[in-house]
């Protein structure tokens, strides 16, 4: 049954109380609560009522976008996927008050799962030309699209989640943006801080678990004892069994809230190498997730390719063990994963894999003349690669005897190398630019790395520092890692010593200006093949990295990912939290649709590219893109005018 609200209007003598009820309903429900009155009216006027009888497909799996943009009144909906098998994948429940039928609207593509009715559903359903004007015409209501998309960007990927059981040779995955509460069972195993180890294992063996959380008197988590902690200080130090249990407990223990996701709990366990992650509310311990729980759930994880990679000894294995990351990449990305998880993640295992091939050469060389850092640089610096581009490392060396040092350097152009070749081999692409340690112009040691800082602050040259300004984003993978220590302390101090330094990198760091109009809209450059196309890491992403490395290097800040600068300069007062939080936004989203084009290339057997047509690009894509463009405009002009100034620093400190 549909009836348009202008149709009920004229039909009834109680116009005003159905109009009233209408707004009031709409007026309480995003984005229509963002409306001023007099829009929210002219919407209503366009609404329709439509009746759906318990079990209708309102919108069906692979049929044509939905014209309307519904918002429930009464009853709800369930979203499900059914695969190739017939088996229904389950995906979420919507309820009164709530939307569906958004991304179909928004993208005007097919829609990617099968709606139905859980029970009689009463919806107003608002009609997509009403959408779009509304996105058109006001700020608010593209803004909170844009953060929809940021949230639920999976246009590609629903198809990608019936995939994944076969991309992956796993069945039952769930999505990694699941929290995981979801996975627990049975009750945590605990023993008070102070009770014997022989009292800690008689519990462990009655619960059959392979550890225990030891807890202080208010309940609270202080450490650990796991099968390892009891064969390795018990049995291996000879312990006596009625020693306390805090004697042999690993601490302090890593945990996680119940609704943290699945994402946070593999990057937890996968940075401290740790097998049991302990669940806690307010710090009371409330479960544990296992790499078997994940596993499990989860398929092909990062635990699974970490487990394949320890594994690992040679060329074709280490091979193997990449080809296997990339495809947990694109798995990712299909449950509709954010850059900045992936990022992490993909970085995790990157560095692993770096760190074999790097000990690997280093064995074959035989030991180092002296400690050594392996650096990665760019966008692996920063933590933010997720479908492989060309390598981007460096060498840094601790400082030898005068009469020692060509022999020193000797070994480590040799190490850079091979080390370099080795990777190529293993499916990481080389650098066009050879911004890579087979370039002895890259391997150096601690003193040589800090003049060469010192003389890119000193002697400015926009086109030289614009080179080498993915060398600021450096961090220490293998080896000697105080040594990327000191040189992050020794580059902060030079920043200190050169105060011209930071004006002149924020007129750098703002020389690319958001492809804006006069009047605001996006404008596409006009390639040879006259299709209009826009670079979107060059005129997108890059001016956000480059704002976000000028604050931290401004403000002393050691971290290299552009998400946790920001957020640490707006927690420091050093960036006003509503501009970071936008750069944020802003950042994630355009690092969604240009890992998006980027992946669908790859799927086409196309190389990636960073250069997207607008045939490409729906009407809300190019709308997002505006606002996008926006925040970027408003963020240079906020760092023009507080860290550009030729004079003395003005940024807030």
């Amino acid at each position: 049954m549909r009836r348009s609200i202008q149709q009920m209007l004229s039909q009834t003598k109680a116009v005003n109380i159905v109009e009233e009820n209408v707004l009031r309903f709409l007026g309480d429900v995003l984005p229509f609560s963002l409306l001023d009155e007099a829009t929210l009216r002219q919407v209503v006027a366009q609404c329709e009522l439509h009746f759906f009888p318990k079990d209708t497909v309102i919108l069906a799996r692979g049929g044509p976008p939905s014209p309307y943009l519904y918002v429930i009144v009464q009853g709800g909906v369930k979203k499900t996927l059914v695969g190739e098998s017939g088996e229904e994948t389950f995906v979420e429940v919507v309820g009164e008050g709530e939307l569906f039928g958004v991304l179909s609207v928004l993208r005007k593509e097919q829609t990617y799962l099968d709606v139905i009715a859980l029970e009689d559903t009463l919806c107003y359903a608002v009609p997509r030309q009403v959408v779009d004007r509304l996105i058109s015409t006001h700020p608010a209501v593209a803004q909170y699209f844009l953060d929809f998309s940021i949230r639920h960007y999976i246009a590609p990927s629903l198809e990608g989640l019936e995939r994944a059981r076969y991309d992956l040779g796993e069945e039952g995955a769930l999505p990694l943006t699941l929290p995981v509460s979801g996975l627990l069972r049975e009750p945590v195993v605990t023993c008070r801080r102070g009770e014997s180890i022989r009292t800690a294992v008689q519990r462990m063996n009655a619960h059959h678990v392979s550890s225990i959380v030891v807890v202080d008197d208010a309940g609270r988590a202080v450490g650990i004892i796991t099968d390892w902690d009891l064969r390795e200080r018990v049995i291996g130090q000879n312990a006596t069994p009625d020693a306390p249990v805090e004697t042999i407990m690993s601490a302090p223990v890593i945990t996680v809230p119940p609704q943290a996701s699945l994402y946070e709990a593999l990057h937890l366990m996968t940075e401290h190498n740790i097998h049991h992650l302990v669940v806690a509310r307010e710090g009371r311990p409330v479960g544990m997730v296992s790499p078997h729980d994940l596993l499990l759930a989860q398929g092909s994880s990062v635990l699974a390719v970490t487990r394949e990679l320890a594994r690992a000894h040679d060329v074709p294995s280490l091979k193997r063990v990449v080809a296997q990351a990339d495809r947990l990449v694109s798995f990712l990305l299909s449950q509709g994963a954010s850059a900045r998880h992936v990022g992490w993640l993909v970085s995790d295992i990157n560095d692993r894999l770096v760190a074999r091939v790097v000990a690997a050469v280093e064995e074959e060389l035989g030991p180092p003349p002296v400690p050594y850092c392996w650096l990665v640089t760019g966008s692996e610096g920063r933590r933010e690669q997720t479908i492989k581009t060309d390598q981007d490392n460096a060498l840094l060396y601790a400082d030898s005897p005068p009469n020692a040092a060509e022999s020193v350097r000797s070994y480590f152009l040799a190490l850079g190398e091979r080390v370099v070749a080795r990777l190529v081999d293993i499916g990481f692409p080389p650098c066009p630019g050879r911004y890579t340690a087979d370039n002895p112009q890259w391997v150096k040691s601690l003193s040589e790395w800090t003049e060469s800082f010192g003389q890119w602050m000193r002697e400015y040259n926009r086109e030289e520092l614009a080179k080498f300004l993915i060398f600021f984003d450096f961090r220490g993978v293998y080896g000697d890692l105080s040594l990327a220590a000191e040189l992050r302390r020794r580059v902060q101090h030079l920043v200190s010593a050169h105060p011209q330094f930071i004006p002149r990198l924020a007129l750098l760091s703002t020389a690319i200006a958001p492809p804006l109009g006069f009047l605001g809209q996006v404008v596409f450059e006009e390639g040879g093949d006259r299709q209009k196309h826009l670079n979107l890491k060059v005129r997108g992403t890059v001016p956000l990295v480059d704002m976000g490395r000028l604050i931290a290097l401004a403000h002393g800040i050691e971290e290299t990912n552009t998400f946790e600068r920001l957020e640490l300069a707006a927690e420091h007062g050093h960036l006003p939290s509503d501009l970071a939080r936008e750069m944020v936004d802003a950042l994630e989203f355009l690092m969604q649709v240009r890992i998006r084009h980027q992946w669908q290339q790859r799927r086409a057997g196309q190389p990636p590219s960073n250069h997207i047509l607008l045939t490409d690009l729906s009407r809300l894509d190019r709308t997002l893109l505006r606002e996008a463009f926006k925040i970027i405009r408003k963020a240079q002009n906020y760092i023009r005018k507080h860290y550009a100034s030729t004079a003395a620093p003005r940024y807030p400190q």
